[in-house]
Formats: structure tokens, sequence, C-alpha cells
């Protein structure tokens, strides 16, 4: 089994402390193979951890970071090489030791054609086609569309202010994004969106070598956000909806038909604007619909509502036609307006890096999420567990999904009043 090691001046007693001595590479494969090079740094011996092999991690060296990565990259470069001769039986010589080493650096080369664009372009390239190596899964198009917005919107900063790349990408920078994003006008939360992907982008480009630059790890490069203000309806808001008569308006009926499937299932639009009758089954005497859902790629399976039967009843079986979602986000803000859903909600957001308040009436509010927020609100506020509703929600963890339902204090307060804890134990 092969050697590899990292030493200062080949192993050889450093003479001038002062001095600083070059870093070199050994690697030593049975009697006949003893491979030394310089790696083309070099450091103080006070500044060499030769337990630890690698640069000591203080500050004053500059360059600690790039020469950690190189020897890092460079042990994992020669690991590859013995698995690969192990696993086909190759014994290899000191010439193909050399030839091996001199490919590393014939890679990363090749690796400095790539600037942040390019890589973000063949990252998105690769979202496509190439599943995520932990989940297994492919990208949904609502994500692979923010990579192309956020790669957008870089560019027109890179176009405005200054030229930006992977080494650009620094706290100095982040404020310098800040102020540029405040100044159009921006919320808080579109201005985080656009931070969060960049991370993305950047973790990729660290983990491929590309960029050694790791400062958006920083506590102070922050995915900024705030709580939304996103309404839902009540249950008499949605049987407000479903009384209205739309018969002359058949895209209005369409499209407030599918809005209640998303408010009586707790799907997502792009998954309650897709669903048809082959995905009406009976399981045990229970009618329910069941899918993989677009997203997650998970299945679920949801007890069909009084209200969907008579959906299903209109449409002879099958749900209303797809329409797409943009038509449904306008028309749904028509229906409720028309259904009076017209009470005065206070939003309040940051914009511009300023906190501002306005006055909207409701259904200017309501959009094709504020069902899925429905379902998961009205079933909570109906006593359903909250693990059941999260299975169909999608929901990791419960204090996520208490964040998301809009239950106001009062409203848990009246919850909790139902529990046997706050009735009279009095003897």
């Amino acid at each position: 089994m092969a050697n590899i090691q990292f030493r200062l001046n080949k192993g050889k007693k450093v003479i001038d402390d002062t001095i600083p001595q070059s870093i070199y590479l050994r690697y030593r494969l049975g009697r006949n193979i003893d491979f030394n090079t310089s790696i083309g740094f070099k450091v103080l011996v006070q500044n060499w951890d030769s337990v630890k092999q690698q640069v000591k991690n203080r500050s004053t060296i500059l360059d600690r970071q790039e020469i950690n990565n190189l020897i890092k990259n460079l042990t994992d470069h020669f690991f590859s090489f013995e698995s690969r001769n192990r696993e086909h039986g190759i014994i290899p010589n000191y010439q193909d030791v050399r030839n091996h080493y001199e490919s590393f650096f014939k890679i990363s080369e090749s690796k400095k054609e790539y600037n942040l664009f390019t890589f973000i372009d063949e990252f998105i390239e690769d979202a496509k086609t190439k599943p995520n190596p932990i989940t297994r899964k492919l990208v949904s198009k609502g994500t692979l569309s923010g990579y192309n917005v956020t790669k957008n919107f870089l560019k027109n900063f890179n176009d405005e202010q200054y030229p930006i790349d992977f080494d650009t990408i620094t706290l100095d920078w982040y404020y310098d994004f800040i102020d540029w994003a405040n100044q159009q006008n921006l919320t808080t939360n579109y201005i985080g969106k656009h931070i969060k992907t960049l991370k993305t982008f950047m973790v990729n480009a660290v983990e491929k070598g590309l960029t050694t630059n790791e400062s958006f790890k920083s506590k102070k490069f922050i995915v900024s956000k705030e709580e939304s203000d996103s309404v839902y309806l009540n249950e008499k808001e949605l049987k407000a909806l479903w009384k209205l008569n739309l018969s002359k308006e058949p895209r209005k009926e369409i499209a407030r038909d599918l809005f209640l499937i998303g408010a009586y299932t707790g799907l997502r639009v792009s998954d309650y604007n897709n669903v048809n009758k082959h995905n009406i089954k009976v399981v045990n005497g229970v009618k329910m619909i069941s899918l993989v859902t677009q997203k997650t790629k998970k299945k679920v399976s949801i007890p069909v509502h009084p209200i969907i039967e008579l959906i299903l009843e209109k449409y002879n079986g099958d749900t209303p036609p797809k329409i797409p979602d943009s038509d449904i986000n306008e028309l749904i803000k028509l229906v409720c307006e028309s259904a009076e859903i017209d009470n005065i909600e206070y939003v309040e957001q940051t914009r511009g890096g300023k906190k501002t308040k306005s006055k909207k009436y409701k259904f200017e509010l309501v959009k094709t999420h504020t069902a899925r927020r429905s379902f998961c609100t009205n079933a909570y506020l109906d006593k359903m567990e909250p693990l059941d509703i999260m299975s169909i929600s999608g929901h990791t963890t419960e204090s996520s999904f208490m964040k998301y339902i809009k239950v106001s204090s009062e409203q848990f307060a009246t919850k909790m009043s139902e529990h046997s804890f706050f009735k009279d134990h009095l003897i």
C-alpha cells in the first residue's frame, strides 16, 4: 500500500528556521518508488503542523487556505490513483507516478477557464439532468427558474456596479450587493432568495475545486428573511367561493374549482392543477386522491372532501381542465372579490431596507399558494393532528409547520381552552 506524506525540506533538518521552507509531497510504493516533488509553496517551520501535515490555522498566514486546499486535493488525487490501480491490478512505475502528479495541474489549468457565470450556466444545465447525489432527485422546474433569475440578477449587478467572479464574493461584496438591491426598492425576502441561491452556487464551486473562497460561509453573510404576511381563507370564505354561481364565466369557474381542490387537499398548485381521474382511488372503502408530488417526489394520499366530491360530480368523475398557474392567480382574485372577501389586511414588509405598512383588500392578496396555506391552517384549527397535516404538506419539522400556518394568538388560546388542563378539576 502506498504512503503519501507532506513535509518541509524533503524531511531534512532545517538549518535556519527564519527562512521559509518548500513543502514537498512524498509518494512511496514498495521498494522501487519514492517520488518527491515540491508543490510550489513555502512556509516557515513555525507555521507548519507536522502531525496534521498542513499549514497551521493562523490568520496571519495569508495563503494558508490555498495551501491546505492544495494539499487536500493532491491527497485525494493520489488516493484515487491508488484505488484505480488496485481495482485493475496495475502496478505503477516511477514515471506513472510523475505523470499522475502532473495530470493534477493539467486538470487545474483547465479549471481556470471557468468564471462565476460560465460555472452557473453549467450548474443549471447539470441540474436539469443530474439528480442530487443525496436526495437522488432532479430539482423542480420552479427551482431551475429560480437559478436562472438569480443568475440574471447577479449579471445585472456585474454590469451596473463592477465585475464579479468567484473571488469577488466576499463580505464587502455582500454589503455592496445588499445596498444595490435596496436601491431598487426590493423586499428583504426577494433579496434573501438570491443570496441563498448564490450560496448554493458557491458551495458547489468549492466542492469542485474551482475556488477556495469560502467567505460566503461567514455568519455575517446571512440570508435575510422576514415573516410573510400571507393570508389564508377560513371555512366560511371557502364556502362563499363554492356557492358563487359562475356558470356564465367558465374560466373563473375552473380557476375557483381548481383552487378549492388545493384548499381541501393541501397540494401545491403544480399538483392540484394536474390532478385527474386517474389519481382518484378507493382504498378500504375510503375515496382518496393519491399521487406523487412534483416537488418532493413523495407519494401522498388525501381523503376526498365533500366539496371535492361535488366538483368531481360536476366534471363527470374527473377534475377541472388544467389552466396556466398564472391564470389561476389572476382569476382567483376576481372570484374572491365577487365572493366579497374584501376585509382590510395590513401588510408589513421591508422594502428598500425600510419597513413599510400598507392596506390591502384581502382578495388582492389571494394567490394559488393561498389554497395550500388555507388547508394547513383550517385543518389545524379543526383539531387535525399536526403530524397528519405535515404528512400531506411536506413540512419536516413541527416548528416550521407552526410558522407556516396563519393562526392568531386568540385562535391558539381558543384551541387550547378545549384541553382538559383548562377544565374545572376542583372537587
